[in-house]
């Protein structure tokens, strides 16, 4: 008989055996679904614990927190890159949502614009911004960003130190008490005598902190002369006695630029004219400047003495020396015109606050009225430099008289390099004019151009939290503003702006060569502040040469001036038009993953 496949003891066995592998395999088969299902649980979890930024589009004007970053705990450095110039046309996208409606708008990899390619790729959208201002005004973009409103522990601390500080509101006798130290002169523009010497840089991990002060100081010339030095001790051992001198001049327009037109001091003690004179014009002169300096072609006819002859009469013997405190307004535009390097000022502009606080800076009409109860620079022929020079006196004499806090204010805001460093956070602020703008960050570094910025950027991301950086070459190209010139450059053609096509050119290459050294998470932020200003500073201009013209007792009716002149209430809503468009700005952001080339969280809309 024919045995029956799969019949008798060996077909069992293969049974069990094939029954023992079903089984293994059903074992692999759970085994992968959960190691597959971890897999994916352990991906979740991780993209939810990728950081990312998310925006609100709701009213600009109203919105407390437009911004919002989650997981920020992942996020292990930031860096904020400040780009104004760069617009919506330049982009070639569509143009800004009209307030009070601001949704981010789409950025596309595949997109046809000549320049700035790389923002297209590296960011998902441009969130919409709006600077400060009021309606015919745009105030800083970069001033409001760098600054913070305290947290209420600081709050609180602050108050506790404003009610130990009234003890100081007591009478000061020794007005050397507010000379400016010679950082501060630096900081502020001075120029410093060549006997002077800068604080030594004590950190390492700063910046050459003289070699920025000089950089912030007008250069000199062979025109420039400066205080010769006193000696320590007079004839019988004892200190010179201390002249305290206010000093105030008045410019000229000339073919070479402002020059001296007149200089008046005052002395403290008496508050006394002692010295005052017309100066002689090198240059022909293009505009006497009447409604602000209070000269005319008639006035400075009569002027005999040269601006030699009146530094050789100020550094004669028994006038100024280097024991002398010269004491003004903004005196580093006055010594400036005199081309003199002095060592020792009380400047008003300092010692006394702006509302906003620093680095803004009050005007001297401003301070008279509220500190004085006056009036100044009210006279229709301009201003009057012994009346300024004595109003210095008057302000310096009411500062004494209160204390050293009297006529500051008290802000609950505070620079967020400041918070930074209260937190342990190394922070970095590279630009130009770094030791003013960011004096409270950790590391501070003054550039000339948008190479050596973004090298320093690059260079510095990797020790540091927090790296601010401001590139203005394309500000410059498009002529929105000039770069800052030292008084002794005025003299020479400005120089003309950079190239438009090859700036952004480069600033294309410059955004990607960054993007691709940042070290993983990341997170770059690129902010432009506002739009084309040009037309709201046109129009604020007309508006002010108007209101000059017509304003006060002595002012011209409308039929006495050409009409091209007037400013209509056409013309006002035109300017707040303008103002509004100026304010637009643009913001992208992005996050750096760990994987090479990947990017995250661009924009959470």
């Amino acid at each position: 008989m024919a045995s029956t496949p799969g019949a008798g003891p060996a077909s069992k066995k293969l049974k069990l055996e094939e029954d023992g592998a079903g089984s293994s395999e059903t074992q692999n088969k759970a085994e992968r679904k959960k190691a597959k299902k971890a897999k994916k649980a352990g991906s979740k979890a991780f993209m939810e614990s990728l950081p990312g930024f998310s925006f609100d589009g709701n009213d600009l004007k109203a919105r407390s927190q437009p911004v919002g970053i989650d997981n920020p705990h992942n996020i292990k450095h930031f860096v904020v890159l400040q780009i104004t110039g760069i617009t919506h046309e330049r982009l070639s996208l569509n143009p800004p949502p009209t307030l009070p409606r601001a949704y981010p708008i789409a950025l596309s990899p595949a997109t046809d614009a000549e320049h700035l390619k790389s923002l297209h790729k590296l960011f998902s959208h441009g969130c919409p911004s709006r600077a400060p201002g009021d309606q015919t005004r745009m105030h800083s973009a970069l001033s409001t960003f760098l600054n913070a409103p305290v947290s209420a522990e600081e709050k609180v601390r602050r108050v506790k130190e404003r009610n130990k500080q009234q003890s100081n509101l007591a009478i000061v006798n020794d007005p050397s008490v507010f000379v400016l130290t010679p950082a501060q002169m630096s900081a502020n523009g001075y120029t410093l005598p060549s006997y002077v010497e800068l604080p030594p840089v004590t950190s390492t991990d700063s910046v050459d902190e003289a070699t920025n002060w000089v950089r912030l100081s007008p250069k000199r010339d062979e025109s420039w002369v400066e205080t010769p030095q006193a000696p320590l001790l007079d004839l019988n051992g004892k200190p010179p006695k201390q002249k305290v001198w206010a000093l105030d001049c008045e410019m000229i327009e000339t073919t070479r630029g402002k020059e001296l037109g007149r200089i008046s001091i005052v002395d403290f003690d008496s508050s006394c004219v002692i010295f005052d004179s017309l100066v002689k014009p090198t240059n022909p002169v293009t505009s006497y400047l009447t409604q602000y300096s209070g000269l005319s072609e008639e006035l400075l006819s009569k002027a005999t003495l040269t601006l030699a002859d009146i530094q050789q009469k100020l550094l004669s013997p028994g006038m100024i020396d280097s024991w002398t405190i010269l004491v003004g307004h903004s005196l580093e535009n006055d010594l400036g015109a005199l081309k003199l390097a002095h060592p020792r000022v009380i400047d008003t502009s300092v010692i006394y606050h702006h509302t906003k606080g620093p680095p803004a800076k009050p005007g001297l009409k401003w301070l008279a009225q509220k500190w004085l109860g006056k009036t100044i620079q009210a006279s229709e022929g301009g201003h009057d430099s012994r009346e300024d020079a004595t109003t210095c006196v008057e302000l310096l004499k009411k500062k004494m008289q209160y204390g050293v806090n009297f006529g500051r204010f008290d802000h609950d805001q505070e620079s967020i390099f400041e918070v930074m460093t209260r937190k342990d956070k190394r922070s970095a602020y590279i630009g130009a004019g770094a030791n003013v703008v960011a004096g409270k960050a950790t590391t501070r570094v003054d550039c000339d151009n948008d190479v050596e910025i973004m090298d320093a950027v690059i260079s510095n991301i990797a020790t540091h939290d927090v790296v601010f950086a401001r590139l203005q070459q394309l500000s410059y190209a498009l002529e929105w503003s000039t770069p800052f010139r030292p008084r002794s450059a005025l003299d020479t053609p400005a120089p003309p702006p950079p190239d438009l096509n090859t700036t952004l050119t480069n600033l294309d290459a410059a955004i990607a060569r960054l993007h691709a050294s940042l070290p993983a998470y990341t997170a770059l932020c690129i902010f432009t502040g506002h739009s084309d200003p040009r037309k709201m500073i046109e129009l604020n201009k007309r508006k002010s040469q108007w209101d000059t013209l017509t304003r006060g007792t002595g002012g011209k009716l409308p039929s006495e001036i050409p009409k091209e002149e007037w400013w209509t209430a056409q013309d006002g809503r035109n300017l707040e038009d303008e103002s509004e468009r100026a304010k637009k700005g643009l913001v992208f952001f992005c996050i750096t993953l760990p994987k090479a080339g990947a990017s995250a969280g661009a924009n959470k809309a």
